[in-house]
């Protein structure tokens, strides 16, 4: 199947280079120096303190008129997606399909099922409609990868070591259909393991409350997630964000196996984590806050679900957000 990754940031060079390596027809399409790069010196990754492979890759750049993939992983950050939404589509074969990995929840929410909200727009991540208007939901497949990947250099990349690694995939309108099973196919050809499910906005939701725990407060406080659980205030603000997180959940009927107590565990021991947000300011990107934050605060709003210990941490991660994209630079601890 001839494919497309669609933003060459962590994820989508990783996944490029283990589709190249399983000899799948794929290319990638990036831009600017991070494309030069990337061509010149391919990807190359591995496990944190193991072997790392070297793997060339193909790339294309945005003046690239090549067309007609059966396939596009979109793996652009959520807000990114909007600028790029008409050349996305301008890719895509007749038929063919959008795989969307991005954190947190998608605009889309609420289209292709039945529910007291069904049709509506969320306006945090879709304000002016054009997501909506220029990607036809019927081409999407809802995704949620479990994968960290850490940049460490123009073209290099660590694989941090998890006890289980792999791909959600479903419909929006959580019906199966045979393209799940193609692109299960095609992912699992690396060796990476994917999940078929039935409800993709619940398997959303399942990583959703990670990152809206450890994200935040790692980006905001610029420290690993075992700092914020070996402080005796540490389990009080886990515990206030995912009870405001759980009780909006709730109320649209997803019932979640996680707790504050089973995320302060994995926490326990944890000074070497880097979540995505914190590697974003480090490096001077804008925060991805809109769809790992923002748009629970909304639904909250739409609920009528109060979300004060939420909507403190969205006004600390705007600031820190604001300052660094004004200073143009990067915001981390340096030592002496």
């Amino acid at each position: 199947m001839k494919t497309l990754v669609y933003g060459a940031g962590a994820i989508g060079s990783w996944l490029t280079a283990e589709l190249t390596k399983a000899n799948q027809d794929v290319c990638v399409l990036a831009r600017g120096e991070n494309l030069r790069n990337l061509r010149e010196h391919g990807v190359t990754y591995g496990e944190m303190g193991g072997e790392q492979l070297q793997v060339p890759i193909r790339c294309i750049d945005p003046h690239s008129t090549e067309k007609n993939f059966d396939i596009i992983f979109v793996t652009l950050k959520s807000m990114q997606i909007a600028d790029a939404a008409e050349d996305i589509m301008s890719r895509l074969s007749s038929g063919g399909s959008l795989v969307m990995i991005q954190n947190g929840l998608p605009w889309w929410y609420f289209s292709g099922i039945d529910s007291p909200w069904s049709g509506r727009v969320l306006q945090t991540l879709d304000p002016d409609g054009s997501l909506t208007k220029n990607i036809p939901v019927e081409s999407i497949v809802g995704a949620v990868i479990f994968r960290p990947v850490i940049k460490v250099g123009p073209t290099q990349y660590v694989l941090p070591k998890v006890p289980k690694s792999w791909l959600s995939i479903g419909e929006v309108d959580n019906q199966m259909r045979p393209r799940l099973l193609e692109i299960e196919k095609l992912v699992t050809s690396t060796g990476f393991g994917v999940q078929v499910v039935s409800d993709i906005r619940k398997a959303k939701w399942q990583k959703l409350l990670r990152n809206i725990v450890w994200n935040t407060l790692c980006t905001i406080g610029q420290s690993p997630p075992g700092r914020y659980e070996a402080h005796p205030y540490g389990a009080e603000i886990v515990q206030s964000i995912m009870h405001e997180s759980l009780a909006i959940t709730k109320q649209l009927g997803i019932e979640l196996d996680i707790s504050p107590a089973s995320e302060l565990l994995s926490a326990k021991g944890d000074f070497k984590s880097s979540p995505s947000m914190q590697q974003d300011i480090r490096a001077g990107r804008p925060l991805e806050s809109a769809a790992i934050i923002k748009v629970v605060i909304e639904m909250g709003e739409i609920l009528k679900i109060p979300t004060p210990t939420l909507r403190m941490i969205s006004l600390f991660l705007d600031v820190l957000d604001q300052t660094a994209q004004a200073e143009g630079g990067g915001i981390r601890v340096v030592g002496k």
